[in-house]
């Protein structure tokens, strides 16, 4: 009985070593070399079955080749024909990107295969599902009966199907026979065509559309698609349509050619077939040009079909009561104590539809800033001059030529002060003269008449500036994250007296120029500041900040024998949850208040707010350049109602994480109306937001009617980003700029 059992031992230990070569636990990869080339298997069981160069893998099997990588409970590869199938837990890397499903068959050699039951998962947030994912090359895949989102949910929020279609994880997904679903709502049951940009690099496909409702222009869409043209250039195209006006399109263009000269190109335009059938629209163009360190080129051209396309189809407020459309063309050299600039500048006069602008073409400028005299130790010199031609259809044109030099010699009154006398001479050429002014019979803009006889005007001035500056350091010790503040009190003072020759006859083309009287002026201020100094932990700078600034500047008119205006300048921001800034003038010789403007901000994490009004009693008046603060300036008897009395305010209050309210308000006083008022709502969750907006504007100066508008968007995480709610000119940063 002895014997026996030794020899059963015996055979169950010879059995057991040979179960042990064909089956082994090895602890490291494991090469296996195919007809595809050698793959790295890593599992817990590593079998070779038959003559057919079968070899299974299974428990925690892995096999890696290249940027693939496929992780399975199973995997089996045939080693004569480079297939491989994994099952149970199956998990397919395809470089940055993650595949799951049922099964999937993978062939080594020519690095295809098919996902059944799949889940492709793009980098940062893309989902891709389907019946079948079938691999055609690294990360791009044929899909059927295909399901796209970016969201989540095991029933995503939103998401795309498609019958078919293509996914390349680094690019692009497309497909046909599609419709768009909410949950498991066919919101969209059918559209042809379906394709997105999947990365989060620039790439090409439609952004989320705009649809609304207007009063004015009724049911309208914009839909827009951006277009990756190369890593340098790119393009957003709008197609806009308005089912009371008709149907057009905008687009922007945006290029970079070096680090040192990049522009854009953009505009829209509309054919109003319901209507007028007229086409109308606007543009711009911008080229920014830095040819080397102290040479820049610069374009900014902006134009319009007419006086009113703006106010129609623009929607913020400052776009649609901009009075021109400006366009400059500069090139500037610079120099460590001078400056030129030529500028070409024309421009569209929005308020009247006479053609009275006036262009300059060409305008050059040559600056030189304060410097040392040669020859003369403790002398300064600076230099003014310009030369300009001025265009125009309507009104007087003509060549003029500006030369204003000014010599100084400060002086140091013991370190407590610094008075700068200061001495210039001004020589101003005309090719013309003007000899009356009309206004038309129809009203607006006053007309001059001219000869073509040159007129000079020779000036001298001369003055002196005087400032002092006393301060002090306060420590805090950390208060309010303070570690110190300084209070600094600084008066100043200026004198100046001009005197000259032909004053009078002079066209008007520019107020600081061609408008400059015989003048007798004293101006004196008090600044009081108040600058804070952060803690700094060590290994950090301190921050300066502002917290505290005011100004009172008053002024006395030796010249006309009257006081000017008091006028008074506040900014205070202690923190930057708030900030204040406020300035008025105010007239001693009883006739009150003449300007006053205010803005006040408050952030706080979840909730923003600001209000500004601007109230003012003067007319359009041409304040002298010599000037400092211009509040002081006294024109004289002024109007006793506003000419402007405005306010403006507003609010963003991010209600709880999904949800965010906005409000903004024009009023204007003196008519008790609301210019505009915007209500809007944004709804914001994982992977999708919705915005609603409701837009009341009043009837404007102009005849246009008031207006009612809703607009309605839909932002889809990863399809593009937010639009603009202005129509007509594309994403965010795509619009031309008007004054």
């Amino acid at each position: 009985m002895t014997r026996f059992r030794a020899s059963i031992l015996l055979l169950a230990g010879a059995l057991l070593a040979h179960g042990v070569a064909a089956a082994q636990a090895p602890s490291s990869p494991t090469t296996v070399l195919t007809t595809g080339g050698e793959v790295t298997v890593v599992a817990d069981r590593i079998e070779q079955i038959g003559a057919d160069n079968l070899v299974v893998a299974s428990g925690n099997a892995e096999l890696t080749k290249g940027s693939a990588r496929l992780l399975a409970d199973r995997i089996e590869i045939n080693r004569a024909t480079g297939d491989a199938t994994a099952q149970g837990r199956v998990i397919f890397y395809d470089g940055e990107d993650r595949l799951t499903g049922q099964r999937i068959d993978y062939n080594i050699k020519t690095g295809t295969g098919v996902v059944y039951e799949g889940e492709a998962r793009a980098t940062p947030y893309y989902r891709i599902m389907g019946e079948r994912l079938e691999r055609l090359g690294e990360s791009v895949y044929r899909v059927r009966r295909g399901v796209f989102t970016t969201c989540d949910d095991d029933s995503p929020s939103w998401s795309f199907r498609v019958g078919s279609g293509t996914a390349d994880l680094q690019d692009f997904v497309y497909g046909t026979n599609a419709s768009f679903w909410l949950k498991d709502v066919p919101l969209i049951p059918y559209f042809p065509f379906f394709a997105a940009a999947i990365r989060r690099e620039r790439q090409t496909g439609f952004l989320a559309p705009q649809f609304g409702t207007s009063s004015r222009k009724g049911v309208f869409a914009e839909i827009p698609f951006y277009w990756a043209i190369t890593d340098s250039q790119d393009a957003t195209l709008s197609l806009d349509a308005y089912s009371r006006r008709g149907v057009g399109g905008s687009a922007q263009y945006r290029y970079v050619i070096s680090r040192d000269q990049r522009g854009s190109l953009g505009g829209f335009f509309v054919h109003e077939s319901v209507t007028t059938g007229d086409t109308r629209g606007l543009g711009s163009a911008k080229h920014d040009w830095q040819i080397d360190p102290g040479l820049s080129f610069r374009a900014d051209l902006n134009a319009v079909s007419d006086d009113l396309v703006l106010r129609e189809y623009q929607s913020e407020l400052l776009s649609r009561s901009a009075q021109r459309a400006e366009s400059n063309l500069f090139l500037t050299k610079t120099w460590s104590n001078w400056n030129f600039v030529g500028r070409a500048y024309w421009y569209q006069d929005l308020t009247t539809e006479r053609p009275v602008e006036l262009q300059r073409v060409p305008e050059l400028t040559l600056q030189g800033v304060r410097q040392t005299l040669p020859g003369l130790p403790g002398f300064l010199y600076q230099v003014d001059t310009s030369a300009v031609n001025f265009l125009r259809d309507v009104g007087s044109e003509g060549f003029r030529y500006d030369l204003h030099p000014v010599v100084s010699r400060p002086v140091s009154l013991g370190g407590y002060a610094t008075v700068t006398p200061f001495v210039g001479g001004r020589v101003t050429l005309y090719s013309v003269t003007t000899t009356g002014i009309h206004t038309p019979l129809a009203g607006g803009t006053v007309i001059e008449t001219t000869k073509d006889e040159p007129r000079v005007r020779d000036l001298v001035d001369f003055g002196s500036d005087a400032e002092s500056r006393a301060s002090r350091v306060y420590g805090l010790g950390g208060w309010g994250g303070l570690d110190s503040v300084l209070h600094s009190i600084e008066p100043r003072a200026r004198y100046i007296r001009i005197l000259g020759h032909n004053f009078s006859r002079l066209p008007l083309w520019t107020d600081q120029i061609d408008r400059i009287p015989k003048s007798s002026w004293l101006e004196y201020s008090l600044t009081n500041r108040l600058r804070g100094r952060t803690e700094s932990p060590e290994g950090t700078e301190a921050e300066r900040l502002e917290l505290l600034r005011f100004v009172v500047a008053n002024a006395f008119d030796f010249e006309r024998g009257r006081f000017g205006n008091v006028a008074g300048d506040l900014l205070v921001q202690p923190t930057a949850l708030v900030s204040l800034h406020a300035d008025a003038s105010y007239n001693v010789e009883g006739d009150g208040l003449q300007t006053y403007t205010s803005d006040a901000t408050l952030h706080l994490s979840r909730f923003t707010a600001s209000i500004g009004h601007r109230y003012t009693r003067q007319p359009p008046q041409i304040i002298p350049y010599f000037v400092q603060v211009p509040g002081t300036f006294n024109p004289g008897e002024t109007p006793d109602k506003p000419s402007v009395n405005f306010l403006q305010g507003g609010f963003t209050w991010e209600v709880w994480k999904h949800l965010a309210v906005h409000a903004r308000t024009n009023l204007d006083i003196r008519t008790e109306t609301f210019v505009e008022t915007r209500y809007g709502v944004d709804f914001k969750f994982d992977c999708w937001a919705v915005s609603v907006e409701y837009i009341n504007r009043s009837r404007d100066s102009t005849g246009q009617s008031a207006e009612d508008e809703f607009r309605f968007s839909v932002h889809l995480l990863g399809l593009g980003n937010v639009l603009s709610s202005r129509l007509g000119t594309g994403v965010a940063d795509s619009g031309p700029r008007f004054k």
